[in-house]
């Protein structure tokens, strides 16, 4: 026997219908099979021990078996050869009895012809084979399911029941697989960041983004937290026509533990960093500042006492570069950390910007603000604010060709809101993330620090707008009369 031939096990106790059986696969088949007959089960699951078989013809009613039992006993066996029953009988129930024991097809005896049986042997085995490729396909997905170094659970999002979760999963969690699949997915979510992984997970059933990313804290139940980072995808339809979502959590903390670390060395450089701005413009201002007003004053004193040229003129000439010292050391000063901020306030700091700005480049503002005061409770927060503003006013001048600038203040229920607004040539996607535009990756820093919100948006040839959200928790305003400028 050659291995391109399909291998026949025929079971059939009648010589007759054996004979009319083995003749009809001849002429159906030809030299494309090799057959081997026997009559009883017993010599018929010893050959199944000895030989390879690719189809099994049996009939049901045999010398040491009956019925549906033969067929329990051929698929205990040979689980994985493909049976057609041969009856005598035309039994539409003993049909689906059969095909529901592990038979592939049903032929009654008196209607076989070379058609059918070359259709049975063809139909059995190719149905065995795609039978066989999706149970090794199955098996692929288990190991991987089980193997996998990600959390993976097949979960109804709508009501947030698991219908299936891997080992690593429930070892994220903290928990059993069995405790998770009696349980839902908020159950396992830190209870502070419950509403907003509601929130999220409607999102996401609204609009079935491709890529979905959700980060929230999970309490274990020795209460220790960790941070997981949630991948979400559509997966399959269940038979109550709900869909099963695919979620693949992974344990973030220490990642967020290094953000989080990284957030405050960021905000004690910043802090640092303007601590020595202080000092160092205080120093300018003050004593270098002091001195080269002492000398202006000198020079004024000699060049009333010198009247003759050309040394008068000399001293003229050096009265003059002192005072464009004086304002050069001024404006140095003022850059490193504006007075205004300490003096009037960050609602006086952000109207004297605006002012200073306009002089400066000739463009256009307008401030309009139902806000007549602002106050932070840590005043580090009013110097991030502050150079959120004077970062943003930088990106004009440089970037924007704009022409006019508007400015509002606004409260809301829970933020003070900054809108800025250009008529330039509009931000680009790709300059605002690009990672070398570290004017906004500095921004949004800052604005990570007091917890609020920045937004960015351009559009080409209409200009810019940056929205800055000021948590009310962190801010103190009054609100006064509509304030134009």
């Amino acid at each position: 026997m050659t291995s391109s031939k399909i291998h026949i096990l025929l079971i059939e106790d009648n010589e007759t219908d054996s004979l009319l059986v083995q003749n009809d696969l001849q002429q159906a088949m030809g030299d494309q099979i090799t057959l081997v007959h026997t009559e009883r089960l017993s010599s018929a699951l010893e050959l199944i021990r000895q030989h390879s078989f690719d189809l099994i013809l049996s009939d049901l009613t045999l010398p040491d078996s009956d019925g549906i039992t033969t067929i329990n006993q051929l698929r205990e066996y040979a689980a994985s050869i493909p049976i057609a029953v041969l009856s005598f009988r035309n039994d539409e129930k003993l049909a689906i009895k059969a095909i529901k024991a592990g038979a592939q097809d049903y032929l009654v005896k008196g209607s076989l012809t070379e058609g059918v049986l070359a259709r049975v042997i063809r139909y059995s085995i190719e149905r065995k084979r795609i039978e066989e490729s999706s149970r090794k396909a199955q098996r692929r997905f288990q190991t991987i399911f089980e193997k996998a170094p990600l959390g993976i659970a097949l979960i109804n999002l709508h009501t947030g029941k698991y219908y299936d979760v891997n080992p690593m999963y429930a070892y994220i969690a903290g928990r059993s697989v069995d405790q998770l699949l009696s349980i839902h997915q908020t159950d396992i979510i830190h209870p502070d960041d419950v509403l907003s992984y509601q929130n999220d997970i409607e999102l996401f059933i609204r609009h079935q983004p491709h890529d979905s990313k959700i980060i929230k804290r999970v309490l274990r139940p020795d209460m220790s937290i960790i941070w997981i980072e949630m991948s979400l995808a559509p997966f399959e339809t269940m038979n109550n026509h709900e869909v099963c979502h695919l979620c693949m959590i992974e344990d973030i903390t220490e990642r967020q533990r290094m953000i989080e670390n990284l957030r405050h060395l960021t905000t004690h450089l910043q802090d640092v960093r303007e601590e020595e701005r202080t000092r160092i413009g205080r120093e300018i201002h003050d004593v270098l500042g002091g001195t080269l007003t002492v000398l202006k004053m000198d020079l004024d004193w000699l060049s009333k006492k010198i009247t003759a040229d050309p040394m008068h003129e000399r001293i003229k000439s050096l009265y003059a570069l002192t005072g464009e010292a004086i304002e050069t050391a001024r404006r140095v000063s003022v850059n490193l950390r504006p007075n205004v901020l300490d003096n009037l306030g960050l609602y006086g700091a952000i109207e004297w910007l605006v002012r200073e700005f306009e002089q400066r480049t000739n463009i256009k503002c307008y401030l309009e603000s139902v806000i007549s005061a602002i106050s932070c409770s840590n005043k580090n927060f009013e110097t991030s604010i502050f150079r959120i503003i004077q970062e943003i006013f930088i990106n004009i001048t440089r970037h924007s060709q704009a022409t006019r600038v508007d400015i509002e203040l606004i409260e809301d229920d829970s933020d003070i809101v900054i809108a800025i607004k250009d008529n330039g040539v509009g931000i680009t996607e790709s300059q605002m993330l690009n990672p070398e535009s570290f004017g906004i990756i500095g921004m949004k820093e800052r604005t990570q620090q007091f917890g609020g919100k920045l937004e960015i948006f351009g559009k080409p040839f209409m200009g810019s707008i940056v929205t800055l959200k000021i948590p009310l928790n962190i801010a103190v305003t009054n609100i006064g009369e509509l304030v134009h400028d």
